[in-house]
């Protein structure tokens, strides 16, 4: 099986495909409360093939507020992250090999504790690196944290960055606000 073979098996069991601007392979599975997302490719070694996959769980109220944030298009953002994926090797990947990861997959996302991921989040420091301010900026506004996100409004304009990484703008920080106070109201 090559990694094209993966993607119907996978939405015949109820997955959505998609492929990045790179062509990495990627699909999502919606729970009630929950996105899943696999990342995967096969790879052939000598005498073998791996499926290998990268997890992550997310929320719609999550995604929306990253990318909101962030001014990005795109539907997902990831909450939490697996930091072992799936790793399967045999003699020849097969179909039975995908629905197990399928299975894995969506045991894994179920066992997550989404409320602890945007807690986790939400107390990055304004310092964090990377992703990690517009992380902690959708955690607090998903949380309906409107005083912090306030305070850091307040900050900014006293010429007090809080030491956000410099992509971070004053914009990052009002589309927050703004986000933060729509979940408040359910708008």
């Amino acid at each position: 099986m090559r990694t094209r073979d993966v993607t119907p098996v996978l939405k015949a069991l109820g997955w959505k495909a998609y492929t990045d601007e790179v062509g990495d392979k990627y699909t999502h599975y919606e729970l009630s409360d929950r996105v899943v997302e696999i990342i995967y490719s096969v790879r052939r070694g000598l005498d073998h093939q791996d499926f290998r996959a990268m997890l992550s769980v997310s929320t719609d109220a999550f995604s929306i507020a990253y990318k909101r944030i962030d001014n990005e298009t795109g539907t997902y953002a990831p909450l939490i992250v697996a930091w072992k994926g799936l790793d399967i090797r045999a003699s020849e990947i097969l179909e039975d090999h995908v629905r197990q990861a399928s299975e894995e997959a969506i045991a894994w996302a179920k066992e997550q504790d989404l409320a602890a991921g945007l807690q986790k989040h939400a107390a990055l420091p304004t310092t964090a690196p990377g992703t990690g301010p517009v992380l902690h900026l959708a955690a607090l506004a998903v949380l309906r944290d409107v005083t912090k996100l306030k305070s850091y409004q307040a900050s900014w304009a006293a010429g007090d960055r809080l030491g956000f990484v410099p992509y971070v703008t004053k914009d990052y920080i009002d589309r927050a606000v703004s986000l933060a106070e729509e979940f408040v109201t359910g708008a």
